[in-house]
């Protein structure tokens, strides 16, 4: 296996910064199953990290319940009020060209689970995260089999011991990961203090990161941005997943001490443009 550090010089030049000549449409579309009434701030951090990271627009999948909360909280995100899981696969079904996250708060249940499978058969471009992928811990080779090379997971440690609990006596993540790798086709996010980015045969590690990160929403918050760089004509699911960590951690490092969730939507716009100096200063030739 190849392994590398995170650095912006593998994926930069393909970054999907806004255009000129860009307008909502041509930025791609997230759709974001939202999570339960008493969990939706998982889901209001993941849908405004996307925003800002540049996506056209986010579409949040809520319920009679919910629907007043997110009209309230979060005025310029999408919404689309759902009910029935006939109702989702409707909705699913006419929207395949976008991109989904489906995970955060959305709470570990058979519900979850069902909406899980259906959209890793029917769409291209999913991001699992957190219940999503514990729903699966008592049918984990079901959940191998759906994934594939345009899907990626983002686990923290103990996500990952559920869904791949024969790696458990592995003393190390970056060994837990590589044996991950030979299960599953799909791109591994295993977060931490040091973050692992792995698919088939590469591994980037990001070990530029912060303590502070462990808190609560941290993880709604990369996966965010990483759904908001993929999709058609920007980064493949790799490279946006490893572009999704490098930010988040410049973000944390950016942030210091006393870090919650919240600070690291509010850093998202000086770490972009950052990052698009960098950019601009590659495609002149001068050096960053």
């Amino acid at each position: 296996m190849k392994i590398y550090l995170n650095s912006p010089h593998k994926w930069l030049q393909n970054f999907p910064f806004k255009k000129k000549k860009s307008h909502k449409y041509s930025r791609g579309q997230l759709i974001v199953v939202g999570g339960e009434k008493e969990m939706i701030g998982a889901t209001l951090l993941s849908a405004e990290a996307a925003l800002r990271t540049g996506v056209g627009s986010v579409k949040i999948i809520c319920n009679r319940k919910t629907l007043p909360i997110y009209s309230l909280k979060f005025p310029s995100l999408l919404k689309k009020e759902i009910n029935t899981f006939k109702q989702f696969k409707n909705f699913v079904i006419k929207n395949k060209n976008s991109s989904f996250l489906i995970g955060p708060g959305a709470g570990s249940n058979p519900t979850t689970k069902k909406k899980t499978i259906f959209l890793l058969k029917e769409i291209e471009n999913v991001i699992i995260d957190a219940d999503a992928l514990t729903c699966f811990k008592k049918d984990k080779n079901l959940f191998y089999k759906l994934l594939d090379e345009k899907k990626i997971i983002t686990p923290h440690i103990k996500e990952f011991t559920k869904i791949f609990p024969n790696l458990k006596n592995i003393k190390s993540n970056k060994s837990k990961i590589i044996e991950a790798s030979k299960i599953v086709d799909c791109t591994i996010v295993l977060k931490g203090s040091t973050s692992y980015i792995s698919k088939k045969k590469k591994l980037i590690i990001n070990n530029s990161s912060t303590k502070e990160l462990a808190v609560i929403g941290s993880g709604d918050v990369l996966s965010g941005i990483i759904g908001s760089l993929i999709g058609k004509k920007k980064l493949n699911n790799f490279d946006a997943s490893c572009a999704g960590v490098w930010i988040h951690s410049e973000i944390a490092k950016r942030s210091g001490i006393g870090l919650i969730a919240e600070d690291l939507i509010k850093e998202l716009k000086p770490i972009l443009k950052k990052l698009y100096g960098k950019f601009t200063r590659k495609r002149s030739g001068k050096k960053s």
